[in-house]
Parts: structure tokens; sequence; C-alpha cells
């Protein structure tokens, strides 16, 4: 079904605060996921509702959030168990504001959970005219390589520079899978693609309750393996535990910097521009499709969708959701 992008954000609020979540959290919430739904991530949409609702009933709402440890250039910031989506926005933008005073930004976070598509917090510095760079691991759901025990988190990373236009964002997830995907495919009763997933014996499955209850495996062999642990290490430097059992702390990075310690602004987004120009003007292989740079079918997504304004949301989930939130 489709529904506008307001009467998504609204189901959404009255959703949330319907399970005690306060509105201004809500609407931050609602905000990120009407984002990721206009992305093309429909599992990271308003599916994600019911997820978080399952954590607000088993942990609470959370506390007051806090700043640990301050300096010109750094802070570390106790989540206080509030959701991701919240506490990532606080993070981002306190980066930003370290970075516009002294030219670099590096924000810890821990003691939070669910945040949601990376993209959306590193635009936040490129929009400000800043490079971001942002980490985030979670709770242990993927297998080591080789393994069949899971250790690590689906270890997201992302990166942003502002650009002459839409700004270049890469953003990637470590794992074969996401842990929301797995479960939206739940949810609709689809399996998994082969070869994303293993049951708690360590056999193969593409069933999605048996790869909660196993593991999801890594994405990209020996390399990606090698980004997910630098992945699970800078969320130690955030403030996570080693594993992440489901009642451990989460840890985020957040990273911005100003190009103006190196170059102009004006002349670094116009560097950015030039670069990815040449590749996307660059010749694909006979029979191929046009070269594109990273992220930007995510961005041709978004601008279609804020074009037409509306989503698509399937309509049991939109259902189960509505009556939830009577």
């Amino acid at each position: 079904m489709q529904i506008s992008h307001a009467d998504a954000h609204d189901l959404a609020v009255r959703f949330l605060v319907r399970h005690e979540m306060p509105e201004p959290h809500a609407r931050m919430v609602a905000d990120h996921l009407v984002y990721a739904a206009k992305a093309g991530h429909t599992f990271a949409g308003l599916p994600r509702l019911l997820p978080i609702a399952e954590r607000l009933r088993k942990s609470g709402t959370g506390g007051e959030i806090r700043t640990l440890k301050e300096t010109d250039k750094s802070a570390l910031i106790d989540g206080a168990n509030v959701n991701g989506y919240v506490t990532s926005v606080l993070g981002m933008d306190k980066a930003i504001e370290l970075a516009r005073r002294s030219g670099v930004g590096i924000v810890g976070v821990n003691n939070s959970w669910f945040s949601g598509l990376l993209r959306f917090y590193v635009e936040r510095a490129a929009d400000s005219g800043l490079i971001g760079i942002h980490a985030a691991n979670s709770t242990a759901t993927v297998a080591p390589l080789g393994g069949a025990d899971k250790l690590m988190g689906t270890n997201p990373l992302a990166f942003a520079f502002p650009s002459v236009n839409a700004p270049l964002v890469i953003d990637f997830a470590t794992a074969s899978v996401m842990w929301g995907d797995v479960i939206y495919h739940g949810q609709l009763g689809k399996p998994l693609a082969d070869g994303c997933a293993l049951d708690h014996g360590g056999r193969p499955t593409t069933d999605p309750a048996q790869a909660l209850a196993g593991a999801i495996l890594g994405w990209g062999g020996a390399r990606g393996f090698s980004v997910a642990m630098i992945v699970q290490a800078l969320g130690i430097l955030a403030g996570s535990d080693p594993v992440i059992g489901d009642a451990g702390k989460w840890g985020y990075l957040f990273i911005a910097i100003d190009p103006g310690l190196l170059l102009s602004l004006d002349t670094f987004r116009e560097r950015i521009g030039e670069l990815t120009a040449a590749i996307e003007r660059s010749r694909p292989v006979p029979g191929g499709e046009t070269v594109r740079v990273p992220g930007s079918a995510t961005q041709l997504r978004i601008d279609t969708a804020n074009g037409r304004g509306w989503i698509e949301l399937d309509e049991a989930i939109y259902r189960c959701i509505d009556d939830a939130s009577r």
C-alpha cells in the first residue's frame, strides 16, 4: 500500500508514544524511519516499529542521557538505555559542534540500542560542510569467518563527504544481511537468500527464525571480516562491551572533520564533485550499465520519494502497527 510521508510519520509517532516513548524522542525516531523508507530500505522503515516496541517492553524507554567526559575535541556520552535513533543524532551533532570549534570532533556513545541507517547521521556532517565518519557495533548476531557462534554485530561503517551537489555518502554493513532484514523476512513469511545465515547447529539455513537462533554470516570473506573487527574495536573505544549480549552495551563512534584543516571547503567540494563526475562518465564494460558511485542509487530513491510524497508499506504490517497505536 501507499502512505504519505506525513501520515507515515504521524503513525510512527502515535505507535511509539503508545508504547511510552517520550514524544520528542518518538518524533526523532519517526524522522529516521520515514527517511529509511524513502531510501528504499523497507525493512528499516516502519516495520522496524515492531521490534522497537518489543525492546521497549523489555528494557523501558531509558533514563537521562549524560556526557561523561568532554574535551575541546571529544566527548563520551552515556545513552542511558535510550533508543539509538535518538542518541545517534545527539552524538553526530555533538561531533559537528566540536569540529566547528576545533576542526575535529570525536564522540563516543554507549548504553544505547537500534540506530538504523548510518547514512542518516553522516549526512548531517556533510550538509554542515564537514566530513562525517560513523562506526556502530551492536548485539552479537554475526559469526566470525569460519565460525558458527555469533560474536559480532552487523557492524556497519559510513562516510560522508561534502560535494558540489549531493554529498558523497558511503554506507555499508559487514554482514551478509542486516538483522532487521532477517526480522522483516520473518514478518512477511519469506525465506532468506542462500548463504546468509546458519542455524543453531552451524548448518546453512534460509529460515529467518532459525537464523535468529543461529547466526548471520559475514560479508566479503576475510576482508569483510577484517572491516567488521575494525568496527567492533571502534565500538569498544566508544564504550561497548567486547562481545555484546542481549543486555550488553553497544558502542557508536562519530567523527566530524573540517576539510579546512587541509583544503578550503570550496576546493574540497569541487574535487569530490570532479571525482564522482569522472567515475560516472567512465566507460562501462561491454554490455554493462552506467557506472555509478556508491550511494547514488540510494540518493536517487530518496529524491524520487520526496517528489512523489509517499512510501510503500506492507498492508498487513500497516494494520498491525495501526492496531497497536490505538
